[in-house]
């Protein structure tokens, strides 16, 4: 398989999510890192789509939960992930049904630390799809691994090779603080456990990209 290129999509968004954008950008002032997240996973979404057998309601998902998994630095960065969650299930005037509120807020308060066993977490409800809800995560969290508020944010080349996805970061500046971000590999290490794969990443510069174009 030729590799892929990320490049932003022209998909239109959902209205709960271009509501939920408007929410999450009056609480943190910008929400470029959650543009690039929701981008970064409808691409892993796509190209691991045999891995994962998700659907486009799942894919939705995925999308809202990307764009408000940081909402919660609004209150504090240490704690975002508890605070978003907490947020979350605050925020009635949001378009969503208990559910997908429910749904909402588990994506947003395990995208970070460890994750509990399925039924384990204080969030879902016995009848809610807990395996589901973590394979959603598992794409999240690996997305939200590829993209930094901090240091510059790559450009990235995907390509699947049976069950291996290798995922190439073209950077500017090859430093070792970003090798340390977008290499970790606990980010990536939930993908591979529930999608039986293996994740590959490595730093490239980006005038090696400029070179192959």
């Amino acid at each position: 398989m030729s590799p892929i290129l990320f490049q932003s999509s022209r998909e239109p968004l959902c209205l709960q999510y271009r509501s939920l954008e408007r929410w999450v950008h009056g609480e943190l002032g910008s929400v470029d890192h959650e543009r690039r997240v929701t981008e970064i996973a409808s691409k892993i979404f796509d190209l691991t789509w045999p891995l994962h057998g998700l659907t486009r309601d799942d894919r939705r998902l995925l999308h809202l939960a990307a764009m408000v998994h940081d909402v919660g630095r609004s209150v504090d960065d240490d704690t975002h992930p508890e605070q978003g969650a907490r947020m979350l299930v605050q925020a009635e005037h949001l378009p969503f049904d208990p559910n997908e509120r429910r749904a909402l807020a588990y994506l947003t308060l395990y995208h970070r630390g460890k994750v509990p066993e399925p039924g384990a977490d204080e969030i879902l409800r016995r009848a809610d799809d807990h395996d589901l809800l973590r394979r959603i995560l598992a794409l999240l969290r690996a997305a939200d691994a590829l993209d930094s508020r901090a240091i510059e944010s790559p450009r990235l080349m995907f390509e699947l090779i049976g069950r291996r996805l290798q995922v190439t970061c073209f950077l500017e500046n090859d430093t070792p603080k970003a090798r340390k971000v977008y290499t970790r590999p606990k980010k990536y290490r939930l993908m591979e456990e529930l999608l039986d794969c293996r994740v590959d990443v490595r730093i490239a510069t980006a005038q090696s990209l400029r070179m192959v174009a």
